[in-house]
C-alpha cells in the first residue's frame, strides 16, 4: 500500500510541490553505510545501509532538486537567516571504511560535501562496532535455542551501560562465534587512521559520536562528559581540526539530555544532531537538530517522499489511526 501512495506522490510532482511550499527548511540525511548491490539481501546487512546504486540515484535526485551544503556551512546559514532554498545537507553515522572505498567515490562523482560522524574508539582498534556484532551474533545464532537464551541483543544495548554489554559480546563469541566472512569484514569494518588521508578535496568534514558509541542515558554523568570530550580531541588529532559538530548515538529524545547539549557547548560545538524525523526551521535547537534516515528499503519514491517529510506524515498519521 505504501509503495503505491508513494509512487502516486512522486508522478503527481507531490515532491515538487512540497520544496516549493517549505523551500526555507534545512533536511539533513542520515546515512550509515554504503554496500554492494548483491549484498542487500544478505541478513546480515544492517537495514540502515543503502546500496551502491541506491545511493547514486539518490545523489542524482539531489542533484536535479536540491542545494547540498556542507552541514557546518547549512547550520551557520540557518543561524543567520540565510539559509538557500531546498537545502540539504548529508550526514554518515559512526565511520565506516565504506564510506570512504563506496560512498566517497560516488560524492565526488556528482560534487556533494558530507559529513561523517566519528566514534572514534574503533577506528585504531578495527574492532566491528559494538550494534553490529550484536547483529551479528543474531545472525549467526539461527537454529541454535541455547545460544539464541544467551547472547546479547540489541534492546541490551540500547538499554545497558556499553561495557556491560561490551562483555556479554565477548563472552558469547568466545563462546559460540564463527569466524566472519570477507563480506562481513569488508562491509561492517570501520575506518582505520591511516585511511583519513583519503578524503582529500575538501568534500568530507569530520565531526564527533562519542569514543565508543555508548548511548549516552545509559552511562554515569562522568562517563557521558568523559565520552563526548574524549570523541572531540580523538576527532581533533585525526583531522587537524577541532570539530563542530556531533551526533549522538542512537539519537532519539531520551537518549541525551540538558547536561549532555551543556557539555557540548562547553566544547564549542555548534550543532548536534539526532535520529528524530523532520526539517528544520530556523528557530529550531541547534543541538537538537532533526533528521531523515535513509536505509535499504528507500525506493526512488519512498526516498524523495522520506526527504520532504511526507513519509513522517504519513507515519504520525497511521499511529494515530
Amino acid at each position: 500500500m505504501k509503495r503505491i501512495v508513494y509512487a502516486t506522490y512522486s508522478a503527481a510532482g507531490g515532491d515538487r510541490l512540497v520544496w516549493r511550499l517549505a523551500s526555507r527548511r534545512l533536511r539533513i540525511l542520515a546515512y550509515h553505510g554504503i554496500c554492494d548491490d548483491e549484498l542487500a539481501r544478505e541478513r546480515w546487512v544492517p537495514p540502515y545501509f543503502v546500496t551502491r546504486s541506491a545511493f547514486d540515484a539518490q545523489l542524482a535526485y539531489l542533484k536535479r532538486h536540491a542545494c547540498v551544503l556542507p552541514l557546518s556551512e547549512a547550520v551557520a546559514r540557518l543561524r543567520g537567516h540565510d539559509l538557500p532554498a531546498r537545502a540539504v545537507s548529508i550526514t554518515f553515522d559512526d565511520g565506516y571504511a565504506n564510506n570512504l572505498y563506496a560512498a566517497y567515490p560516488i560524492l565526488k562523482k556528482y560534487g556533494m560535501p558530507a559529513t561523517i560522524f566519528l566514534a572514534t574508539a574503533y577506528m585504531d582498534s578495527g574492532e566491528l562496532f559494538p550494534f553490529d556484532r550484536v547483529q551479528l551474533i543474531e545472525h549467526l545464532m539461527r537454529g541454535h535455542a541455547t545460544a539464541h537464551r544467551e547472547a546479547p541483543s540489541l534492546r541490551d544495548y540500547e538499554r545497558a551501560p556499553l561495557d556491560d554489554v561490551r562483555r556479554r559480546i565477548d563472552d558469547w563469541w568466545h563462546r559460540w562465534g564463527s569466524p566472519l566472512t570477507a563480506d562481513q569484514v569488508t562491509t561492517l569494518r570501520p575506518l582505520r587512521r591511516d585511511e583519513m588521508a583519503g578524503f582529500s578535496g575538501g568534500l568530507v568534514e569530520f565531526g564527533a559520536h562519542t569514543h565508543s558509541h555508548c548511548i549516552l542515558r545509559n552511562e554515569t554523568e562522568a562517563r557521558r562528559r568523559a565520552e563526548i570530550r574524549e570523541s572531540i580531541l580523538r576527532v581533533a588529532d585525526l583531522t587537524g581540526r577541532t570539530p563542530t559538530l556531533f551526533s549522538y548515538p542512537n539519537g532519539k529524545p531520551t537518549d541525551f539530555g540538558e547536561d549532555d547539549k551543556q557539555v557540548l557547548r562547553g566544547a564549542r560545538i555548534a550543532a548536534a544532531v539526532t535520529t528524530t524525523a523532520g526539517s528544520n526551521r530556523r528557530d529550531r535547537d541547534l543541538l537538537e537538530l532533526r533528521r531523515y534516515s535513509v536505509g535499504l528499503l528507500h525506493t526512488p519514491q519512498s526516498f524523495a517522499a522520506a526527504l520532504t517529510g511526507v513519509q513522517t506524515l504519513l507515519g504520525i498519521a497511521r499511529r494515530g489511526a
